[in-house]
C-alpha cells in the first residue's frame, strides 16, 4: 500500500471511497442530514472539498495499491489561501441544496472555534478508508503521513482535528493527540483534538 499525493484523475475513486467510509459518520450525518439524498450530498461534499484542496495545493493524500484507492486524508496547511470564486459559488449551491445546513454548520463551527489551538497548525478535515479494509493499518499510515507533512512545514506547530466517533478518540490519543474541547452535535458528541509536534510518538 502506497501513500501518495492525490491527483485530479484520482477524484472519482477517492470520493467513492470516502462516501463509503462516511456512510454512518456522525459529523457528516449531522451536517448533511441522513436520508434518501444523503449519499448524493456526501459525494458532492467530498468532491468539492477534494477538488478545491488540490487546486489550492492543500494536503490530499490517498492510500493506493494495484487494486485501487482504499483510503484518503485531506485538510489544510497552516496558512490556507481563500477559495477561488468558482468553488465558493459551488459551495453556496451545496448549502442551498441541504435544508438547515448553514444552521448546523454554525453549531459545528462554534465548537471547533473554541477548541482550535492558537498556534499555526495543519487541519485534518477528513480521514477515511474503505470499510472492507479496516484493521490493515491504512488509517494509521494516512494519519502518520499527514502529520509528517505538517511536521516538515516550519510554519506548523501541530495537527488539529475533530471526531464524533468515540472509538476514534483512543486511536488519535495513541498517536499523541489530546482532547482540547468538546460539544454536542445533535445526538452526537464532537471531540476536538490537537497534536503538538513535540508530543509525537
Amino acid at each position: 500500500m502506497q501513500i501518495t499525493a492525490a491527483q485530479p484523475a484520482d477524484l472519482e475513486q477517492t470520493v467513492n471511497c470516502l462516501a463509503a467510509a462516511f456512510a454512518e459518520d456522525p459529523i457528516t450525518g449531522f451536517l448533511l442530514q441522513t436520508g434518501p439524498n444523503y449519499r448524493e450530498h456526501l459525494t458532492r461534499f467530498f468532491s468539492l472539498l477534494m477538488r478545491a484542496r488540490i487546486a489550492l495545493g492543500m494536503p490530499v493524500l490517498i492510500a493506493r495499491d494495484p487494486g485501487g484507492i482504499h483510503g484518503a486524508a485531506m485538510g489544510n496547511a497552516a496558512a490556507p489561501p481563500p477559495w477561488p470564486d468558482a468553488f465558493e459559488e459551488e459551495w453556496g449551491g451545496l448549502e442551498m441544496a441541504i435544508p438547515g445546513f448553514n444552521d448546523r454548520s454554525a453549531i459545528y463551527d462554534e465548537i471547533a472555534h473554541q477548541s482550535k489551538p492558537d498556534v499555526p497548525h495543519y487541519y485534518l478535515g477528513v480521514i477515511g478508508m474503505d470499510p472492507r479494509m479496516h484493521g490493515l493499518g491504512i488509517g494509521t499510515r494516512l494519519l502518520q503521513s499527514f502529520c509528517d507533512l505538517s511536521a516538515s512545514d516550519e510554519k506548523s506547530r501541530g495537527v488539529y482535528l475533530e471526531t464524533a466517533n468515540p472509538s476514534n478518540v483512543r486511536f488519535y490519543e495513541r498517536a499523541g493527540f489530546a482532547v482540547t474541547g468538546q460539544g454536542r452535535l445533535g445526538s452526537a458528541n464532537l471531540w476536538c483534538m490537537f497534536l503538538p509536534h513535540e508530543q509525537r510518538r
